[in-house]
């Protein structure tokens, strides 16, 4: 009995191997099989955006020029289409955080990226678009080869050439020219069709240059020059102490709500993607030899067929779920919150309605985050509606951009890349500051391109554009009709707009 045991165990032992050694090699094995997998889903969803983009643009050529802000206007509507189109896979790559993928993304769109670039930390625009060699730019800086002015779409082939650094936040305008081995300060934008010169340091908005890169012989002349300003100012280390003090809103409320709408929104779209995958998938595809004779089969063509259709659906499904998760912890947020105000931020003592304005915003940032950068971006005016904290005018377009809530938009507005209209100030350093709680309105056909904001409190009249970088003071009021750069924002002249956007937008 004992010897006819033996093989048994021997079995067993041999099973029991064969399951560690699949367990250890799979916890191995699957941070690289998922980064494997986000890669392939990169470049598949990039071979599929280049397909519909070929459609595009044999439909319609892609071409420089200024055209009307009008979807009747073929290139105007087509651009958009194209922009819609890649925003997806480029979108992907940008959370891979691996520059090489981008670069490549770049050139399978048509873009002319040269070697040695450093482009991860900026943004680039995916057409019209050429840089050269041992190109990098600073976190937040912004390529644009396209600009929206009023009704007026700009659309101009950008070139940088070898050696070139564009510092932090800045704004390369489209239809610049940057010669090689030059540097374009911080926070400074160039014109429409500005020429750059070469080996040169530019700065400001609008950037002049302040000297050749020759006129230096040693690096105190450069520290002399960025650093002109010898004044330090100092603090006193008590008025910058933070102070603790209780929460009127529970901390745990933080977390089982952002548990409960992160987590609860995929409860509903994982059961029914389990069900497909064993009441349908496995029975009927999975479970049987799949060989190229059966990929034609009329079952297993209808179930490849539907399964695109499937994971879309579930995923809608899924954003839903967030906003409608969202709104019910908004509306029992904001019946016990702050109405807009000015308001005391005096760290020693408790304030429910600072309290519950910060629990409101803490709800704000995973849904406009989620939908703002799904492929379907378009989604986020439907959602902002449907929280009841904004009201978004038709055909207004949203980029990526830092919104709160009590922002207002007209109809026919554009926000543009890295644009942030926020609702709250605080002034002063801990302990002696207020927070200043407004909305903003901005009127019909506003236009906030990237790397612009309003601070709380601000009126936009309607046809309003801002070009970056400018910003709004606390309760600015604009007339409109206008066009407004710098901060404060200040009114561009006849003059003033055609050195920044060109003659042509001048004759348009």
């Amino acid at each position: 009995m004992v010897l006819g045991a033996q093989p048994s165990i021997l079995w067993v032992w041999f099973y029991w191997n064969i399951i560690n050694g699949f367990s250890v090699s799979f916890f191995i094995l699957f941070p690289f099989s998922f980064i494997f997998a986000v890669i392939i889903l990169i470049f598949s969803s990039a071979l599929i955006s280049k397909f519909f983009l070929s459609i595009a643009n044999f439909i319609h050529t892609p071409k420089e020029g200024i055209f009307k802000r009008d979807v009747k206007d073929k290139d105007y509507c087509y651009w958009s289409l194209r922009a819609v189109i890649k925003k997806w896979p480029f979108w992907l790559a940008r959370q891979l955080s691996i520059p090489f993928i981008e670069t490549v993304l770049l050139r399978l769109f048509g873009g002319k990226i040269g070697k040695n670039c450093a482009l991860h930390e900026g943004w680039v625009d995916t057409e019209f678009v050429e840089i050269g060699n041992n190109v990098k730019l600073g976190q937040g800086s912004l390529i644009l080869s396209s600009l929206i002015v009023q009704d007026k779409l700009i659309l101009k082939k950008t070139t940088i050439k070898n050696d070139v650094i564009i510092s932090i936040h800045s704004v390369v305008f489209p239809g610049t020219n940057i010669k090689s081995n030059t540097i374009l300060d911080a926070l400074s934008t160039t014109n429409v069709d500005q020429e750059i010169d070469e080996n040169s340091i530019y700065r400001g908005s609008p950037c002049k240059k302040i000297l050749r890169k020759t006129d230096f012989k040693n690096k105190n002349d450069l520290e002399t020059l960025i650093f002109n300003n010898t004044d330090k100012k100092r603090f006193n280390k008590e008025i910058l102490r933070e102070e603790a003090k209780e929460l009127t809103v529970p901390f745990h409320l933080y977390i089982s709500s952002g548990w409960i709408i992160i987590g609860f929104s995929f409860i509903l779209p994982g059961f029914l993607f389990y069900l497909y995958i064993f009441g349908f998938l496995e029975p009927f595809l999975l479970s049987s030899l799949i060989t190229i004779e059966s990929l034609f089969n009329f079952r297993t063509s209808i179930i490849l067929l539907t399964l695109p259709v499937l994971f879309i659906g579930l995923y809608l499904l899924h954003l839903f779920f967030v906003a409608l998760l969202t709104r019910i912890f908004y509306k029992f947020a904001d019946k016990r919150g702050s109405k807009q105000g000015v308001f005391d931020r005096n760290l020693d003592k408790e304030s429910k309605m600072l309290d519950y304005y910060h629990f409101r915003s803490f709800l704000f940032k995973y849904p406009i985050y989620v939908f703002i950068r799904s492929p379907f971006p378009w989604l986020i005016n439907w959602e902002l509606r449907f929280l009841g904290s904004n009201k978004i005018g038709k055909d207004s377009v949203i980029e990526e951009s830092f919104l709160h809530s009590h922002v207002n938009l007209g109809k026919n507005c554009y926000l543009g890349t890295y644009t942030h209209i926020t609702n709250h100030l605080v002034d002063g350093v801990y302990g002696e500051e207020n927070l200043t709680f407004f909305g903003a309105n901005l009127g019909k056909d506003s236009v906030f391109e990237a790397l612009t904001g309003t601070l709380p409190g601000t009126r936009v009249g309607q046809n309003s554009t801002f070009i970056p970088i400018g910003s709004t003071v606390k309760f600015d009021e604009l007339k409109g009709n206008a066009i407004y750069s710098k901060f404060p924002a200040s009114k561009l002249d006849k003059d003033e707009i055609q050195d920044r956007l060109g003659d042509e937008i001048i004759n348009e």
